[in-house]
């Protein structure tokens, strides 16, 4: 009896202490997992660490050079716009506008015309003179030659001691039918010969009133046309010192 309590009593100690080691390599496995598994996480994460930084100073590299960038982009735009800036200046200064450029054109018109330039410069020269002028106009009135009113004594007016003579021609009004007067039409357009006394003339067209200046020696004309009297032009002179 105390030989089979004896083996019981070892068999169970046995079995205690093989379930305590069973259990010390389970929990020692245990714990060797979950320290390699800490371990492994940690190099992991430095690892992930390691990259973020790496990302974080390559994107601030980037953003450096795009400040960079930005601030050549905003230097050159601030020279671009200087440099409008004074182009626009340099054309309100050098381009004409308004009454200088119509009468730059009006020189170059001239001057394809055929105009001496030393004579325009000097016209232009002496604007700043003041205009000397005859107190009061002189007016004449004269037969306008139509198609069927042919020159006669009163077909012609003198002015500037009958140094300028004008005379006109229009088309002739029509009556009520449509037939022909002998006046001219005060409302069609026509025409104005001024000749010098020399035997050169100048003529203008238009529509009544006409206005036109001829330069004549040392005097300069300034004549306007306005019907008159039936068949008749009235024709008004302004004589100034020229120039």
């Amino acid at each position: 009896m105390s030989l089979g309590l004896h083996e019981n009593r070892q068999r169970r100690r046995r079995r205690f202490w093989w379930g305590m080691t069973k259990w010390s390599l389970a929990l020692a496995l245990i714990i060797a997992a979950g320290a390699y598994s800490y371990r492994f996480g940690s190099q992991l994460a430095e690892h992930e660490v390691v990259k973020a930084k790496e990302q974080i100073a390559t994107l601030e590299t980037e953003v450096a050079g795009l400040q960079q960038q930005s601030a050549a982009l905003a230097t050159d735009l601030a020279k671009a716009r200087e440099t409008i800036s004074g182009w626009e200046a340099r054309y309100q200064r050098e381009v004409p506008t308004g009454f200088v450029r119509e009468m730059m054109q009006l020189v170059q018109q001239k001057l394809e015309a055929g105009a001496d330039q030393e004579r325009l410069a000097f016209l232009v020269s002496a604007a700043d003179k003041p205009r000397v002028c005859d107190e009061h106009p002189e007016t004449k009135r004269f037969i306008v030659t139509t198609e069927l009113q042919e020159g006669g004594a009163n077909d012609a007016v003198s002015f500037g001691e009958r140094s300028i003579t004008v005379t006109a021609a229009g088309e002739a009004a029509r009556d009520s039918s449509g037939n022909l007067e002998a006046w001219y039409d005060p409302e069609k357009p026509l025409t104005l010969a001024f000749t010098h006394l020399g035997g050169k003339t100048v003529t203008a067209k238009g529509a009544l009133p006409l206005h036109y200046s001829v330069v004549s020696g040392d005097n300069e004309f300034r004549f306007t046309a306005l019907p008159g009297a039936r068949g008749f032009l009235t024709v008004t002179a302004d004589r100034c010192d020229y120039p």
